[in-house]
C-alpha cells in the first residue's frame, strides 16, 4: 500500500475544509436566491396585475364617461324628442359624434336606441324599421346595469349588416344608460360596449415594457363568469370550466374565490391546470365585484431557479479552484520546515524509496512518523552516547584520581585538570583536604571469601559515594584493593576538620556494618592545605592503614597512629615538591627546595649512617623518577664511578648541596628542558601550520586544542612562550599580511577580502585594517599602485 505523505494530507484536508464552506454557502445562496426570486416574482405579479387592472378600468371608465357625455348631449336629446323626419336630419350629426368618440376607443361600439319609434343610430348610420336583437334584452340590460354596472352580453346584439367583429370574439362587455325626456318616450337608451377579447390584446400591447410574455390575465365578474381570457372560447363560461385546482388544498379555484372560503384571503396560490403547474395571483375590485387573475407557468420559475443554480455553481467552481490553488501553495509553503527537518535528519527521496522497498511489509509512514522514528533513534543514540560519555568521564576521573594519588600529575596542570573534571567549586571553597582509606576485613567473619572481594570493594565504594556529600569529597576509587577518597573542608581549623573526619569514619563503619555486615579498617591522613599535596596525604593514609591495627579502630587508636606518623623525620612533602620542580624544568625552584630539604635533614639528631641513608634515599628517588621519565643514567653519569660512591665520599653539607645541583639536578633539568623545548617547538610549529592553512576559516584556539589533543590554556601558554604572540594576535597579523598581499597583487574587492578573512561586514575589516596600518584598505591599495603607474609612464 502506497503511503500518503503529510503534504498530500494537508492538501486533501485543505481542499475538504474549503469545499465544505463553499458547498454550504452555495446551497444557502441558491435557497436564498430562490426565495428572493419567488418573492420578487410575487411582487412583480402583484404590480403587473395592478397595472393590468388599472389599464382595464381606465378603458372602461373612458367608455363610461363618453356614454355619460352622450346621454347629456343636446344632439342626443334633440334626436329623441323630434319626429322621424327630424331624426333623419340629426342622424348624420349623431353618426359624426359617435365616430369622434371612437377616436378615443376605436373598438368601442355605441348605439342610440329609440324603441318607441323603432330606429337606432350607431357610428355606421341610421337604421329604421329594424327588428334588431337589442330590443328584447334592452330593458333587462338596463336594469342589470343600474344594479351591477358592466355586463357581459353576446356580441350578436350589436350585429347588423354593416358591422363586423373580430373572428372568435362572441361577447361584448357593455354598459347601458336610459334616457328619459319630458316629451319623449321612456323607451330610449344609449348602449356602449367593447369586444371582450379586445381587452386582453390591448392590455398586452400597452404592457410591452413589462415581463408578461409567459403570464396570462383572466378577469371574472361577480358571478364568476369569465370576462377576459387569452383564449376567446373561455369568455362567457364559468371559471369552473377551466378546471383550475389548488395544489395545496386540492380545491377548485372557483371555490377558493368564494367569499365564504378562508383561502380566499390568500392572494398567491400554486395551482394545476391540464397537468401543468402554475403560480396564480389574484386581486378583487370591491366596486365592480370583478376578480383579476394572473397565472404564470411554474416552468418559468424553474428556469429561473436553474439559471440561479448554474450561476451559483460556476461561482462555486471558480472559488473552489482558487481555494485548491491557495491550499496547494499554502501547504507547500507550510511543508518547507518539515522538508528542511527531513533534510537535516538525512531523510531524502532516495532514502524514502529505499525504505519503502525494504519495509514493504510494514505500514506506511508519513513525514512526522519518519521524523518521530529518527528522533527516537537519535534519542536512543544520544542516551547511549551519554552513557558512554559518562562512563568515559568516570573512567577519566578515576584514572586521573589514581594518577593524582600516585603523584603522576603535573603540578602546573593540576588545577586546570580538576576544573575540567568538574571540581571547580571544590578548588575554590576547600581550605583543607585529607585522604581517607578503607579496607575490608575478611578475616573477622566467614560470610564472605576472597572471591567476593571485588564485589565488596565495589559495594563499599558506592556506600562511600552515597554517604558523603559530593561537595565534601572527590570521586571514591579503588586502588590496590583499597577504597580511597579525598575529603575536603571549608573550615580553616584543624581540630574542626579532624572532628568531621572522625564523624565520617563512624558513619561509614555504621553503614557498611548495617548493609554488608562487614568490618572495615579506616584511616585518614593529616590535613593538608594544597591539592598538590594529595600524593603525600595518600602515602600517609596508606601507611597508617598498613599498620597492625584491629578492625574498626577507635578514635584514640587513630590519634596514636597519627602521632607516630606525623613525627617521621624524613621530609617527604619537600622531596615530592622537589621532584615536581625537576620535571617542570624549573632549576631555580629545584635548588631552593633542595636547600630546604637538606636543612630539614641536617636538623635531625641522627647518626652519620642515618644521614647517609636519608641522602641515599633522596638520590634513589631522583634516579627512579629519571627512569620512569625515560632518562638513562648514562645521560648524566660519566661512567668513571657510581653516583652512590660519589655521594658517600662527600664530607660537608655545602659539597653535598652543590653535588646534587651540578651533578644531578642541573643535567636532569637540562634534559627535561630540551624535551620541553622540543615539545613546545613542535606544538607551536603545528599551530602555526594550521593558521597558515586555515586562516580564512573560523579558526579558534579551542579547535586547535581539540586537534592536537592538548588543553587550550596549555597551548596558549606554549604558543605565547615560543612565538611571543597570543594565538588570536598571531592569527590577526597573518590575516592582515594576506590582506596586504591581496591588495597588492589581485583585483579582489574590499568586500571579497573581508568575506575571505571571516569578517561579518566590510566596515569591521576596514576599521581593523586602519588600526593595524593607520590607513584604510582603499588608501593602501591606491598608495601602492601610484608608484607603479608612475613607472609605467
Amino acid at each position: 500500500m502506497r503511503s500518503i505523505s503529510y503534504l498530500h494530507k494537508m492538501i486533501l484536508f485543505g481542499i475538504l475544509l474549503s469545499t465544505l464552506p463553499i458547498l454550504l454557502a452555495g446551497i444557502a445562496a441558491i435557497l436564498y436566491s430562490m426565495n428572493q426570486t419567488e418573492l420578487h416574482r410575487m411582487q412583480t405579479n402583484k404590480q403587473l396585475l395592478l397595472h393590468m387592472q388599472t389599464s382595464v378600468e381606465h378603458k372602461l371608465n373612458t367608455i363610461s364617461y363618453m356614454l355619460d357625455q352622450a346621454t347629456r348631449s343636446p344632439l342626443t336629446l334633440q334626436s329623441l324628442s323630434a319626429t322621424l323626419p327630424g331624426t333623419l336630419t340629426t342622424a348624420n350629426q349623431l353618426q359624426s359624434e359617435f365616430q369622434h368618440m371612437r377616436s378615443w376607443e376605436p373598438l368601442m361600439d355605441i348605439t342610440l336606441v329609440n324603441e318607441a319609434q323603432d330606429w337606432l343610430v350607431d357610428h355606421a348610420g341610421l337604421y329604421l324599421n329594424t327588428d334588431f336583437p337589442l330590443a328584447l334584452p334592452m330593458r333587462d340590460l338596463l336594469s342589470k346595469t343600474l344594479t351591477s354596472g358592466w355586463q357581459l352580453i353576446p356580441s350578436s346584439v350589436f350585429k347588423h349588416n354593416e358591422q363586423d367583429f373580430p373572428s372568435g370574439c362572441n361577447y361584448h362587455i357593455v354598459l347601458g344608460r336610459s334616457i328619459s325626456l319630458m316629451n319623449a318616450s321612456a323607451d330610449s337608451a344609449l348602449i356602449g360596449g367593447i369586444p371582450a377579447c379586445s381587452l386582453h390584446h390591448s392590455i398586452v400591447s400597452e404592457s410591452v415594457d413589462l415581463d408578461i410574455s409567459a403570464s396570462e390575465l383572466i378577469i371574472v365578474n361577480r358571478e364568476q363568469r369569465i370576462l377576459v381570457h387569452p383564449d376567446p372560447m373561455y369568455i362567457g363560461q364559468p371559471l369552473s370550466a377551466m378546471n383550475i385546482e389548488d395544489i395545496e388544498s386540492e380545491m377548485d379555484m372557483s371555490e377558493l374565490l368564494s367569499p365564504n372560503t378562508s383561502a380566499a384571503s390568500k392572494e398567491y396560490h400554486e395551482v394545476r391546470m391540464a397537468d401543468t403547474e402554475y403560480s396564480l395571483t389574484f386581486a378583487k375590485t370591491p366596486l365592480k365585484g370583478w376578480t383579476y387573475i394572473l397565472i404564470t407557468p411554474m416552468n418559468v420559475l424553474s428556469q429561473e431557479y436553474v439559471e440561479i443554480g448554474l450561476y451559483t455553481l460556476s461561482v462555486g467552481v471558480i472559488l473552489l479552484l482558487l481555494s485548491i490553488l491557495f491550499v496547494w501553495l499554502g501547504s507547500r509553503r507550510l511543508h518547507i520546515p518539515i522538508r528542511n527537518l527531513l533534510s537535516q535528519l538525512g531523510i531524502t527521496d532516495r532514502v524514502l524509496s529505499n525504505q519503502k522497498r525494504q519495509q514493504s511489509f510494514f505500514p506506511p509512514q508519513d513525514e512526522f512518523e519518519q521524523i518521530k522514528t529518527h528522533i527516537t533513534q537519535l534519542s536512543a543514540s544520544r542516551s547511549q552516547m551519554e552513557y558512554k560519555l559518562n562512563q568515559y568521564v568516570l573512567q577519566t576521573r578515576t584514572q586521573y584520581m589514581i594518577d593524582m594519588l600516585l603523584g603522576k600529575c603535573s603540578p602546573g596542570m593540576l588545577h586546570q585538570n580538576l576544573i575540567e573534571l568538574g571540581y571547580r567549586d571544590h578548588l575554590i571553597q576547600w581550605q583543607q583536604i585529607a585522604v581517607l582509606t578503607l579496607k575490608t576485613d575478611l578475616a573477622s567473619q566467614t560470610k564472605y571469601d576472597h572471591h567476593d572481594l571485588d564485589l565488596l570493594l565495589f559495594a563499599v565504594q558506592n556506600i562511600v559515594e552515597e554517604s558523603i556529600d559530593k561537595n565534601r569529597q572527590l570521586l571514591p576509587i579503588i586502588v590496590e584493593q583499597t577504597v580511597v577518597t579525598v575529603i575536603g573542608s571549608i573550615k580553616m581549623d584543624n581540630s574542626v576538620f579532624s572532628n568531621e573526619l572522625y564523624e565520617i569514619t563512624e558513619l561509614l563503619h555504621h553503614r557498611v556494618s548495617e548493609v554488608l555486615n562487614l568490618q572495615l579498617n579506616i584511616r585518614f591522613s593529616q590535613p593538608y592545605s594544597s591539592f598538590s599535596e594529595i600524593h603525600l596525604a595518600y602515602i600517609e593514609a596508606m601507611k597508617l592503614l598498613q599498620q597492625q591495627t584491629i578492625p574498626g579502630a577507635s578514635i584514640k587508636q587513630n590519634e596514636e597512629a597519627f602521632s607516630s606518623l606525623w613525627t617521621l623525620p624524613y621530609p617527604e612533602s619537600l622531596e615530592y615538591s622537589l621532584m615536581q620542580s625537576i620535571q617542570s624544568a624549573d632549576e631555580a625552584e629545584a635548588s631552593v627546595l633542595l636547600q630546604q630539604l637538606l636543612q630539614r635533614v641536617y636538623h635531625m639528631e641522627w647518626t652519620e649512617e642515618e644521614y647517609q641513608v636519608a641522602l641515599t634515599r633522596l638520590l634513589m628517588h631522583i634516579l627512579q623518577m629519571m627512569q620512569e621519565s625515560g632518562i638513562r643514567l648514562a645521560q648524566i653519569s660519566s661512567g668513571h664511578s657510581p653516583l652512590i660512591n660519589e655521594l658517600l665520599a662527600l664530607q660537608t653539607a655545602a659539597d653535598i648541596e652543590q653535588w646534587f645541583i651540578h651533578r644531578i639536578i642541573r643535567p636532569v633539568v637540562g634534559i627535561f628542558r630540551e624535551r620541553q623545548y622540543a615539545q613546545h617547538q613542535q606544538i607551536s610549529e603545528r599551530m602555526i601550520a594550521i593558521i597558515h592553512q586555515e586562516y580564512d576559516t573560523d579558526l579558534t584556539l579551542e579547535e586547535c586544542a581539540c586537534r592536537l589533543h592538548y588543553n587550550a590554556s596549555y597551548l596558549s601558554t606554549v604558543f605565547s612562550k615560543e612565538t611571543g604572540y597570543a594565538f588570536s594576535e598571531y592569527l590577526s597579523q597573518y590575516r592582515f599580511k594576506m590582506a596586504r598581499k591581496w591588495l597588492d597583487e589581485t583585483e579582489l574587492t574590499i568586500k571579497d577580502i573581508a568575506a575571505r578573512l571571516r569578517y561579518n561586514n566590510p566596515q569591521n575589516f576596514i576599521r581593523s585594517f586602519r588600526k593595524w596600518e593607520g590607513i584604510t584598505p582603499g588608501q593602501y591599495r591606491e598608495r601602492r599602485q601610484k608608484p607603479l603607474r608612475s613607472s609605467m609612464k
